[in-house]
């Protein structure tokens, strides 16, 4: 009897199995991918964009010449005067002044006037008395003529003095300042080396 119960059993159990495996059998497995084909694609916009920027009309011309004010430190004809006749390296020692009623008192102390007695005035001298040195050009205001070029004889006499038993190359060079007036009444005095080749560039720089 046990046996015919376990052979029963097995039989059983083998029809489970098989029903087992029909059942799986039966069902598809869908292992297909989906193709990228099936995704319309954006097509691609190869078109180059357009170059809107439009010129620049409002741009300033490429001028950057500047204006000439005429000469350094109150842009006069004088002062460009002196500036041409002069070095680079003397142009780099010694400022050219202009603006007669910014020039320190000490300056017109030194060359023997005041503002008040020049209408123009471009001078470049030094209150260090270690070189005899000088430039002055002056339009002196009516009536002060003399005034104006008895200051400048004081300046070159007061630079003799300093220099006579000092150093001789400087002396010389202020005994041989130039001071003369011009037909139109302005007043030139030039205390360097080479005064009288600076003397000549100047007047023929104010007289052009």
């Amino acid at each position: 009897m046990k046996k015919i119960i376990a052979a029963v059993l097995c039989i059983a159990m083998c029809l489970a199995l098989l029903s087992a495996c029909g059942t799986q059998n039966d069902t598809p497995t869908d292992t297909t991918e989906p193709t990228t084909s099936d995704t319309p694609e954006t097509p691609e916009d190869s078109t180059e964009p357009e170059d809107t920027t439009e010129p620049d009309d409002t741009a300033e011309p490429d001028d950057t010449t500047e204006p000439d004010d005429g000469a350094e430190a109150g842009g006069s004809v004088l002062a460009d005067a002196i500036t041409a006749a002069r070095t680079d390296e003397e142009n780099e020692a010694y400022q050219v002044m202009s603006d007669k009623d910014a020039i320190e008192d000490a300056y017109y102390n030194v060359v023997g006037f005041t503002a008040a007695d020049v209408d123009e005035v471009a001078m470049s001298v030094s209150l260090i008395n270690i070189k005899a040195y000088g430039i002055v050009i002056a339009k002196p205001a009516e009536g002060c003529e003399e005034t104006v070029k008895a200051g400048l004889q004081g300046f070159i006499d007061t630079q003799c003095a300093n220099f006579e038993t000092y150093l001789a190359d400087q002396y010389e060079i202020a005994k041989n300042a130039k001071l003369e007036t011009l037909d139109d009444g302005t007043i030139v005095m030039v205390m360097c080396e080479n005064a009288d080749t600076v003397y000549e560039a100047i007047v023929s720089a104010i007289s052009a």
